[in-house]
């Protein structure tokens, strides 16, 4: 099928980073219940759970500088040797969780992985960005399923070999996945960079440095994708189990509960792996406007349904019906953005655009706890939507039906 087409430079592209992303999913499987291997103790009077959190956290918050770095990186090293450069990060960050041990050794491997993947991430969309706009959203779609299918496999048949082999053993083995990534990455033809690329490094995350037509509707576009992020990336996978706690209504024990909500972030992973090319498709062939509307406005649907108190049972379909909706809301975004850059300075702005993303998604769980301490698990979803509302308004007016 015509749908499946994919060029193979973006395969080659992509599937390095699905091989090592590995090592960094398993960590958040594997850390909060076997913090004691990695010797995660309380510090500088803080308790080990802030650890936790901060260790798995740290890689979001080091994109922010990571991601417009990338920029120089790309353009000094070249593009094929900057993919090799981020396998080495990405197979050594996994390396240091095996052999090192302690909170700021773990917290240096982290952010090497978010160098790593800020280098990867780039590659792969300046790399879809190389071929036909008439087809960002598939090939997005597509690198996003990809991505997607590593840290899938390895939080299932991953967690497997650490339990029957070690946590050690799994860690290395997940290392070495570096060889057959660099195989493959000697198979990707390298890109002019500097034709995407300005000479200066731009840190300006409200993007003043555009044309104010093009600039509002950038703005808009990051926004949206930080809301997207925000609701489905970071609120909903970080409080899915107090939330479903907070309506059970003594359906449940909490071992079920728990089992519940493993099932349904499972999906939010599987939404990628299997929709996003379709998802992408169809925003190719409907136009992005439509479908970031369309896919808006269910997502706000399905909220509402969630934390409407109806139904236990529908609240837990209106939640997966969201991720479902999300990656195709985000795709479209990545579509659009590429395709109303100018493309001289496509790199820039893709580069502070994925920072508005892992800002949402690092944001998201620390609101969302913060409101729920005062106000109740429910709240942080009326935020998000009325977040939403401030990204469709606006998008409404910038975008005509004509798509640029």
């Amino acid at each position: 099928m015509n749908i499946f087409k994919i060029p193979k430079q973006i395969t080659y592209t992509i599937i390095p980073l699905s091989l090592l992303i590995m090592g960094d999913s398993i960590l958040y499987v594997i850390l909060p219940t076997n913090y004691e291997f990695f010797q995660i103790n309380s510090y500088l009077g803080l308790p080990f759970e802030f650890w936790i959190g901060f260790i798995l956290s740290i890689n979001r918050f080091i994109r922010f500088f990571s991601n417009i770095f990338s920029v120089k990186v790309f353009k000094y090293f070249g593009f094929r040797n900057t993919i090799y450069i981020a396998c080495f990060l990405g197979a050594g960050s996994t390396l240091f969780y095996a052999l090192f041990k302690g909170v700021l050794l773990l917290v240096l491997a982290r952010i090497i992985w978010g160098f790593s993947y800020s280098l990867f991430r780039l590659g792969y969309q300046l790399k879809v960005f190389s071929f036909s706009a008439n087809n960002y959203g598939k090939y997005l779609g597509y690198c996003l399923g990809v991505q997607r299918t590593g840290s899938f496999l390895v939080v299932t048949l991953g967690v497997l070999i650490s339990i029957k082999f070690g946590i050690y053993f799994t860690l290395i083995l997940l290392s070495l996945l570096i060889i057959p990534a660099l195989i493959i990455s000697y198979f990707i033809n390298n890109l002019d960079v500097s034709k995407y690329t300005q000479n200066k490094i731009n840190w300006n995350l409200v993007y003043n440095d555009q044309k104010n037509n093009i600039r509002n509707k950038i703005i808009t576009i990051s926004f949206f994708k930080f809301t997207s992020s925000f609701t489905s990336n970071g609120l909903a996978i970080a409080t899915i189990t107090p939330f479903l706690l907070s309506i059970n209504k003594d359906l449940y024990n909490i071992e079920t509960i728990i089992a519940i909500a493993g099932f349904i972030v499972g999906f939010r992973w599987i939404a990628d792996i299997f929709f996003g090319i379709i998802f992408g498709t169809i925003s190719d062939k409907f136009g992005r406007k439509i479908n970031i509307l369309l896919s808006s406005t269910l997502m706000i649907v399905c909220i509402l349904l969630s934390i409407s108190g109806i139904s236990f049972y529908l609240s837990i379909i209106s939640l997966v019906l969201m991720f479902f909706f999300s990656v195709s809301l985000e795709t479209s975004l990545d579509a659009l953005l590429g395709e109303i850059s100018p493309e001289n300075q496509k790199s820039s702005i893709i580069s502070r655009y994925s920072t508005w993303q892992d800002l949402g998604a690092a944001v998201g769980p620390i609101v969302g706890f913060i409101i729920a301490s005062g106000l109740g698990i429910s709240f942080g979803y009326y935020l998000s939507i009325f977040m939403f509302f401030l990204c469709v308004l606006p998008f409404m007016k910038l975008f005509t039906n004509q798509e640029e």
